[in-house]
């Protein structure tokens, strides 16, 4: 008699390693976003005081953005809206957090700024515009830079009610050594 050969089914089938895979996929994806916020939960916790109170003291019913600037001394500008729909602006300056509110109507927008910026210099580059503080004056922070070879950056600062330039810084360009 002959004995019949059976063949054997493999264990990992192409289901089961489907399976596998995407439970790996998964388990990756879970990994990094873990990883994500554990590095960024430092800044969100910083974030959060400078959220609420700049919510209580302009009335904010949303809160657009938050923006940390750091020039002579550290101020914190969040962007919101209250409930009549104007877009406001909180800055939060210095180390006492000292309070200035400002509706969007009543200053310069960002749009106005990098036209001001580009009639005076056609070739810059922007890198940013952030509303900001420099010497207790509310500005527009305009971080941008010209040329190639070296290129050379520039900060420039324009009041923000008014749109009037202030003050610019030019950073050393790197030379050949």
């Amino acid at each position: 008699m002959r004995a019949t050969s059976k063949k054997r089914s493999s264990v990992m089938n192409p289901k089961r390693w489907l399976a596998v895979i995407l439970v790996a996929l998964l388990a990756v994806i879970a990994i990094v976003v873990m990883y994500y916020n554990t590095i960024q939960k430092p800044f969100w916790d910083s974030e959060s005081p400078i959220r609420e109170q700049a919510q209580k003291a302009a009335s904010l019913t949303k809160v657009t953005s938050i923006t940390k600037q750091v020039w002579d001394t550290t101020s914190w500008i969040v962007k919101g809206e209250n409930d009549a729909d104007e877009v406001i602006y909180v800055w939060l300056i210095g180390p006492d957090k000292a309070v200035q509110i400002v509706k969007e109507s009543e200053g310069v927008l960002k749009a106005s700024i990098k036209q001001a910026v580009l009639k005076a210099k056609p070739a810059a580059e922007f890198k940013r515009i952030q509303p900001g503080t420099l010497n207790g004056q509310l500005v527009w922070e305009v971080f941008y830079s010209e040329g190639h070879n070296p290129e050379k950056y520039s900060y420039a600062f324009y009041d923000f009610r008014t749109g009037t330039f202030v003050s610019e810084y030019h950073l050393p360009a790197k030379t050949a050594s």
